[in-house]
């Protein structure tokens, strides 16, 4: 099953790439992210090639790896971000419905996000989503990586679907960090200063 890290932003640019690659590198070794991607198209395939230098899968330390993520990057309104965003609820039926075996109920009723979230979404014009597979496990670290980065380069906010998380562009790389790595290996990383950083997440 899927699922997206939706990054909002108003500051993305092409421009930006060497320094979103730059910022993978300090974390992981990435050879190299497809020349031909560009923000300028609304649905793209980014692929990374990368090396896994981690002891927990040794026979592939040396190999060049690759993962892809379908992306896309599109206008944002608040109000029908509302309007789409709903769940489905099924009704439980009663004993007499279900011996006249009457069809089961549904009501749709909105998504909750707090009102944190939305004053900040209300200033966002622009969605980046990234869509990855989160039981493979090089496609979950790369996409988590590289959605925060996007999302502090970008100056926006982020939503990891699955978690059901939200992140800001102060807090999502240092907050990833620390699921993505044990403290040991975070105690390696002084330039990047993740461990005194307080997770605040945005409430929902």
């Amino acid at each position: 099953m899927s699922a997206h890290i939706n990054i909002y932003t108003n500051s993305l640019t092409d421009n930006l790439i060497p320094e979103i690659v730059e910022r993978l590198n300090q974390h992981e070794k990435v050879l190299s992210l497809e020349q031909s991607f560009t923000f300028k198209n609304p649905r793209s395939i980014l692929s990374l090639a990368f090396r896994w230098t981690k002891p927990s899968i040794e026979i592939l330390n040396t190999s060049v790896l690759k993962v892809q993520f379908s992306t896309s990057f599109k206008p944002f309104e608040l109000s029908e971000f509302k309007k789409k965003n709903v769940r489905q609820k099924v009704v439980k039926q009663s004993f007499i419905d279900k011996l006249l075996r009457k069809k089961k109920k549904k009501v749709y009723k909105p998504i909750k996000i707090s009102a944190e979230v939305e004053a900040q979404l209300k200033g966002f014009k622009k969605v980046f989503s990234i869509k990855y597979y989160p039981g493979n496990l090089f496609e979950h670290h790369l996409a988590t990586l590289l959605g925060s980065i996007v999302t502090e380069m970008g100056q926006g906010i982020c939503h990891f679907t699955n978690e059901d998380i939200w992140y800001t562009d102060k807090n999502a790389v240092a907050e990833c960090m620390a699921n993505l790595y044990s403290l040991e290996d975070l105690s390696t990383l002084a330039e990047e200063k993740v461990i005194p950083v307080a997770p605040v997440k945005i409430g929902v």
